[in-house]
């Protein structure tokens, strides 16, 4: 590549995709004029996770281990290892981990803002070293499902400060959409494109439109989007581990329980921690060569030790894959086991396809409206997901030079060409409204205040709505303000429901201080301002003459 020739105009970004198995990071290369990965530690795919130890030169001090040497060491040293650190990306839990019998706490922002640090430093050691390319990534485009809540992207966003990068300068954009971008950038047609997102954590559908324009670089817009953040390649790896499992259960009887540490049958809890990290990682590797071969050997000799040995050595074939039905709960939540209880793979896909349709329909398309389907994610090489989806749409995926492991990181760095250098031409993506926003008002129905597919300029859309909401009682002096998105507009008209089909409660506040009167007499306006991030900020204010003012962005939740 050489030594960079141009004058940055707003530094240097990096484009990550943050994934919850593994991450990728790309920089764009102005002298080939396209994206180029960067390997870190010498692979392209780096597994998201970090592993603690004491620091041998400063006692009380931790030290980390990132990557593959973290997925490695996780065998070992399971009670001081993160991984799928993104599934915590949502609430309050913290992560708690154990070294040398000392128990230590983070806020998952800080354990991804480390795995971020990582990323970031080896990737400026890689550009000076390898690339001859002065100074260091200030900034970065971190791609999020489309599915993602405000809160989820707040906190990607916290973690890249932690790492390193400038606030001002850490942009995050929907993966579907950065996934097109790779694909789209030398299309010369006018096209709609279905994403099938199918990553480690979540699965997304997206449809989007590509349009060909006359300065060659494609126009795209996001017409709808649908998705399950509780569904990902992690719970497609749980149905070999499940077929595993069902194996261990009968060479033991069923007398040892590994994910029970509190059960006294004779399996320490180090030794049952060992035993489900090197059962997760052994059923990810199954799942990938399943991909590629029609059966695979699974060895783990031995699996445990105490009180006996026991030896796992089995053939799993692709038919077992595809037809086995899960009944354990392999430490899931209640809520998640009995979401994927009795479910064999084929039924998990069906899962994805249902939310192609609710996609689909969300934006007035039928399946033969759609020209190409690309598959992003690890998980869509399954080889049932291309026949499902060949069987669905009549046409086979579209083929690519680019893996579908990389492309959200690349799209990312087609996105990071374009903030750095916005007077180099390059893909137009025109960033929009996916679903409809508005709030709860009386009779618990939803008022529209934002309708999807509304442009939003650089500085954000800020949109106020057309009615002002009034008090239902006297003498109330708050009023709450519940905020829900509509994620499958109906045609009916007038207000829904907010208990329909498709409504999410994003989050609620209350304004509080409304001085006293009569019903209906105290008027409260209430503004929506939605970013390029599609992050939403609401402001309520009281418009009497003392009126009082709140305002939340969308993470502050309330039961």
């Amino acid at each position: 590549m050489g030594t960079l020739g141009l004058d940055l105009e707003r530094g240097l970004f990096l484009g990550i995709d943050f994934g919850t198995t593994n991450s990728v990071v790309s920089i764009y290369n102005f002298s080939a004029g396209e994206a180029q990965t960067i390997p870190i530690d010498g692979s392209n795919i780096f597994p998201t996770g970090v592993q603690f130890e004491s620091d041998s030169d400063t006692p009380g001090k931790l030290a980390r281990v990132f990557g593959t040497q973290a997925k490695e060491a996780a065998v070992i040293y399971p009670q001081s290892t993160v991984l799928s650190i993104k599934r915590w990306l949502h609430g309050t839990d913290k992560v708690t981990i154990s070294v040398d019998d000392s128990e230590y706490t983070f806020a998952p922002e800080q354990i991804a803002g480390e795995i971020l640090g990582y990323l970031k430093q080896k990737a400026d050691e890689y550009v000076q070293e390898e690339l001859n390319m002065a100074g260091e990534f200030t900034g970065c485009v971190i791609t999020v499902p489309a599915n993602s809540t405000d809160r989820q992207k707040k906190m990607t966003k916290q973690a890249a400060v932690l790492a390193g990068f400038d606030e001002s300068s850490v942009f995050l954009r929907l993966e579907p959409a950065a996934a097109a971008i790779s694909y789209a950038v030398n299309e010369s047609s006018d096209k709609k494109v279905l994403v099938y997102d199918f990553g480690g954590g979540t699965f997304d559908a997206c449809v989007l439109q590509i349009k060909a324009l006359e300065t060659g670089e494609p126009e795209i817009s996001i017409l709808s989007t649908y998705g399950d953040n509780d569904l990902g390649g992690n719970d497609i790896d749980k149905i070999i581990m499940d077929i595993i499992y069902e194996e261990f259960k009968n060479l033991t009887g069923g007398e040892i329980d590994l994910f029970d540490d509190t059960l006294d049958d004779g399996v320490s809890k180090r030794q049952k921690k060992v035993a489900l990290v090197r059962l997760q990682q052994v059923a990810n590797q199954a799942k990938e060569r399943l991909s590629q071969a029609k059966s695979t050997k699974v060895v783990l000799a031995p699996l445990i030790q105490e009180p006996r040995i026991v030896n796992i050595n089995m053939e799993i074939t692709r038919d077992d894959f595809v037809s086995h039905r899960r009944v354990n709960r392999l430490g899931d939540k209640p809520e998640i086991f009995e979401k994927f209880s009795g479910l064999c793979l084929t039924d998990i896909i069906n899962i994805t396809l249902g939310c192609i349709d609710k996609c689909l329909e969300a934006a007035g398309l039928e399946e033969g409206d759609i020209d190409e389907i690309f598959l992003v994610g690890g998980s869509s090489s399954i080889t049932l997901v291309g026949e499902k989806i060949n069987e669905k749409f009549k046409k086979e995926p579209f083929k690519s030079r680019i893996s579908p492991a990389l492309s959200i990181s690349q799209g990312a760095a087609h996105y990071c060409n374009m903030i750095m250098m916005p007077t180099i031409r390059g893909p137009v993506v025109q960033e929009r409204t996916v679903h409809p926003l508005g709030l709860e008002i009386a009779g618990r129905r939803f008022m529209q205040i934002v309708r999807e597919g509304r442009d939003i300029p650089k500085d954000g859309l800020t949109v106020e709505a057309e009615e002002l909401l009034t008090t239902n009682f006297d003498n109330v002096t708050s009023m709450a303000i519940v905020v829900y998105e509509n994620m499958l507009p109906g045609k009916s008209e007038g207000p829904q429901p907010v208990s329909a089909e498709g409504m999410k409660r994003l989050a609620g506040t209350s304004l509080r201080g409304i001085p006293q009167g009569p019903r209906g007499r105290e008027k409260v306006k209430v503004i929506f301002h939605v970013s390029q991030d599609n992050m939403l900020k609401v402001t309520a204010k009281s418009m009497s003459e003392s009126g009082v003012v709140t305002e939340l962005s969308v993470d502050e939740l309330y039961e």
